[in-house]
């Protein structure tokens, strides 16, 4: 006898499976992207130096796309944006154009001051920090400029950022530019969300990005405007510094498309009757002049001015300069 014939089961439906959770920055079609370039690469060399191409750029530039792709998705997350509008609420009343805001007194205010506090700022760096390193009071913070003939309004963050709502604004020049940056990212980041502001630094370029406003404040390190031996931020010459005093467009480039930029050049002038200036063709900071420093001061205003006069759009960008500033240097007198 034949033995029975078994008959294979009939295929049993597929279990179901939970869909696996998409990464909200899109990192999954970058996976599944990824994989037949490496599978590719295996196979050829082009393709290996081109995927090779391509991770480095990941890597060069993974901040820029982190920041793109979670800008892009604010509207999903944030879709009642009109719960930020202050709009409803009564205008702000300006000092009128006629009040001389260059000639008051400082004025104590314990009510309205401070703006914040250093301790609930955790974008302060440590040498901002000054309750930090060591000052044993806090009473700078509650003393206002008060105008002779007229009032200034109390800063109002929420305000100011729907303001800037999709706006820029930089400040451009030294460390007291960036002591003014700080000031205000610390006065402002309160309001927004946690895990919706950051700060970024790229280069001579420090980026606070206010995500539910899609609006970013920054500053740009270049202490004489112009090209100088002391360009990097963090490593510059004190004693021997040198200017291009008519090269402007290396940092001039990133200056482009700002809603408001906010320049000084001033302190860094200060330690030397003279300054070096590197002549136009050479090829080394070594092959310098010395030349007064009002005249070297005058062309870098000059080179300063002709680059807005060409580049800057006024309907569009406001431009302000900051004169004279205090030092940071706390200075004692003797009076005999």
């Amino acid at each position: 006898m034949s033995p029975p014939s078994t008959a294979p089961p009939p295929p049993s439906a597929p279990a179901a499976t939970k869909p696996r959770p998409r990464h909200p920055l899109g990192l999954d079609s970058l996976a599944s992207t990824s994989r037949p370039l490496f599978a590719a690469a295996r196979r050829s060399p082009v393709a290996t130096l081109a995927c090779a191409i391509a991770l480095l750029a990941l890597i060069m530039y993974g901040e820029d796309a982190r920041t793109i792709a979670e800008l892009s998705i604010d509207d999903y997350l944030y879709p009642d944006a009109d719960i930020y509008n202050v709009s409803g609420l009564p205008p702000i009343e300006l000092p009128p154009p006629t009040c001389d805001l260059a000639h008051g007194r400082w004025v104590f205010d314990n009510e309205s001051l401070p703006l914040y506090r250093e301790k609930e700022c955790n974008f302060l760096t440590k040498q901002l920090t000054c309750l930090a390193n060591g000052r044993n009071d806090d009473l700078w913070q509650y003393w206002q400029w008060q105008p002779n003939n007229c009032s200034l309004p109390t800063f109002d963050a929420r305000r100011f950022m729907e303001r800037m709502r999709g706006k820029r604004l930089m400040f451009v020049g030294d460390s007291l530019n960036r002591n003014q940056f700080y000031s205000l990212v610390c006065m402002v980041q309160s309001i927004l969300s946690k895990g919706r502001k950051k700060v970024v630094k790229r280069g001579s370029n420090t980026i606070f990005h206010a995500k539910e406003y899609r609006a970013t404040l920054e500053f740009y390190w270049a202490p004489f405007l112009v090209e100088s031996n002391s360009d990097d931020p963090n490593i510059h010459s004190i004693e021997h510094r040198i200017i291009r005093p008519e090269r402007i467009e290396g940092h001039a480039q990133y200056w482009r498309g700002v809603d408001y930029l906010i320049f000084d050049t001033y302190i860094w002038w200060m330690n030397t009757a003279d300054i070096k200036v590197r002549r136009p063709d050479s090829r080394s900071w070594s092959e310098h002049d010395e030349v007064p420093r009002i005249e070297a001061y005058g062309r870098v205003l000059k080179t300063w001015s002709d680059w807005l006069n060409e580049n800057v759009d006024p309907a569009r960008t406001s431009v302000f300069f900051m004169t004279i500033s205090p030092i940071h240097i706390r200075r004692r007198y003797s009076w005999m």
